[in-house]
């Protein structure tokens, strides 16, 4: 049997396994278990099953009327071009962009592991923290409730590193209400004057989502910080936004 041959017969293979290890990685990197990155599982799981019974499936798809198929390729496409351009948006956004002479700029909670800030968190908090000595007259609001994991609300906990991090107390105000992105801009949006400049901080893939729904709530000038995500985290992050981003526009948040 030629290379070229059984390399067609093990892809589905391969890509199942590469699945499958690449959240058994990203597990062990963030030290829990997130269900959301279960979809590394489904699809690995999905991919081994077609290698396994590629044979009935073929011969099952011989069977499927020819409307059928046509309807199935124009469906997959659709989602193949949609993939591309909300990713193609997702990365252009994921950058700093307008943050000159902001008024106030928002932290975005990223979750908390008891009562320490998780990795994503501590990246914006940085990035937050840089701008805020260079930018002494911009306030900071920080938002984010308490999860289901959380023994206290995330914007108590940015507070205090803010704090300890020499950022002044009447320059913090807290939103601790919020447990979704569209909450922590609609809450904060309720205790700042949203017609002046407001900066996002956040994830670079988080960007486009966080300020197109701003922008909706009635946010005027709007612009991102971009905190730092390790490597092998993106691939599990852009995927993961994709389908976020898919989910307010059908709730019309974006």
């Amino acid at each position: 049997m030629g290379m070229v041959k059984v390399f067609k017969i093990k892809i589905m293979l391969f890509i199942g396994i590469i699945n499958l290890l690449y959240f058994i990685a990203i597990t062990a990197f963030i030290g829990y278990v997130n269900i959301y990155n279960f979809i590394w599982v489904f699809t690995g799981s999905l991919f081994i099953v077609f290698h396994k019974m590629k044979r009935k499936i073929s011969g099952v798809y011989k069977k499927i009327p020819r409307i059928i198929k046509l309807f199935s390729a124009i469906i997959i496409t659709l989602f193949l071009l949609s993939f591309i351009l909300i990713e193609g948006l997702i990365i252009r956004d994921a950058k700093n962009k307008n943050i000159e002479n902001a008024n106030y700029i928002i932290i975005l909670g990223a979750g908390l592991n008891g009562a320490n800030p998780s990795l994503a968190l501590l990246q914006r908090l940085n990035a937050a923290i840089g701008y805020l000595k260079k930018n002494t007259n911009t306030d900071v609001i920080v938002s984010g409730g308490k999860g289901s994991r959380e023994t206290v609300t995330e914007a108590e906990v940015m507070s205090k590193l803010l704090q300890n991090n020499g950022i002044e107390i009447n320059r913090i105000i807290l939103e601790d209400r919020s447990t979704s992105t569209y909450e922590n801009l609609l809450y904060s949006g309720n205790l700042i004057d949203i017609n002046k400049k407001v900066v996002i901080v956040s994830s670079g893939f988080h960007l486009f989502r966080a300020k197109n729904i701003a922008k909706k709530i009635g946010y005027k000038n709007i612009g991102g910080i971009a905190g730092k995500t390790p490597l092998l985290l993106l691939p599990n992050y852009y995927v993961r936004e994709y389908l976020a981003v898919l989910k307010e526009t059908i709730t019309n948040n974006i």
